[in-house]
């Protein structure tokens, strides 16, 4: 079927952690997940629901939905969102986006679809899945500072909102200085929104304080968990975790996971 599918002019294969995708630029993209069809169906329909909420940016359209065959076949093909990646982002266009996400107030429909905060890390038993898959990994100092950014996240307030779970530049589309599209709603969930915010740290922490000072010292938190729930998801999928591994040594070099509140 992906064999097929690049036979399309134009066609490129895209490897991710959960689905291969054919991107056809401009067009199209089918994604095949690689496991779990179970999960695949409940997102594709999330997807469905996320794209008639009014947003006030371009989501991803179903065009088609073949997740009834088998693993290796089955995909589903979405709309193409045209747009540019920025390297700085305008704190309109990011307040925009927070600002659209935090006003959704998802009906029982769309809770039932989405996913569990952090599940393709263990969800709630995140940190377990951290200390018995990460933790070998790492040398004992390593294993200390991880600890202490899994203290940081226990002692997080329980807070929920809608969530799109993945902010991360990639993941955007610019047009000049606002942001007209966002791909990859998988990680979809109600939790705490300062997951989103610490995603547009890539921009710089400034950015994340100035539109988001109330959930700045959250946002830093789950930014330190970045490469440990990293590390886990891949090794769950059964996939090398280094690049996520070497992301955290360097913090373990300069003790910054990010900054703790306070000290920065």
């Amino acid at each position: 079927m992906i064999d097929d599918l690049m036979r399309t002019p134009g066609a490129r294969l895209v490897r991710g952690t959960f689905n291969d995708a054919v991107v056809v630029p401009s067009r199209w993209v089918a994604r095949f997940p690689r496991a779990d069809l179970a999960d695949a169906r409940r997102r594709a329909l999330a997807l469905e629901r996320i794209g008639r909420l009014g947003l006030p940016f371009a989501v991803p359209e179903v065009v088609e939905n073949r997740l009834d065959l088998p693993l290796g076949q089955a995909h589903i093909v979405v709309s193409y969102l045209v747009g540019e990646q920025v390297e700085i982002a305008s704190d309109d266009s990011v307040r925009e986006v927070l600002d659209a996400l935090a006003a959704v107030e998802p009906d029982e429909h769309l809770r039932a679809l989405l996913d569990e905060p952090l599940r393709h890390a263990g969800g709630a038993h995140v940190a377990e899945t951290i200390t018995e898959l990460v933790f070998p990994l790492l040398t004992d100092d390593e294993r200390d500072q991880a600890s202490q950014v899994l203290h940081r996240f226990a002692e997080l307030p329980d807070v929920a909102g809608f969530v799109h779970g993945d902010l991360a530049p990639v993941n955007l589309r610019w047009d000049g200085n606002r942001i007209t599209g966002i791909l990859d709603w998988d990680f979809a969930c109600v939790g705490d929104p300062a997951l989103d915010a610490a995603a547009f740290a890539g921009y710089g922490w400034p950015l994340v304080e100035r539109v988001r000072p109330d959930q700045y010292e959250r946002a830093l938190t789950h930014a330190a968990m970045f490469p440990l729930t990293g590390a886990a998801s891949t090794i769950r999928q059964g996939q090398d975790p280094e690049r996520f591994l070497a992301w955290f040594r360097r913090r373990c070099a300069v003790r910054e996971h990010p900054p703790v509140p306070g000290n920065h």
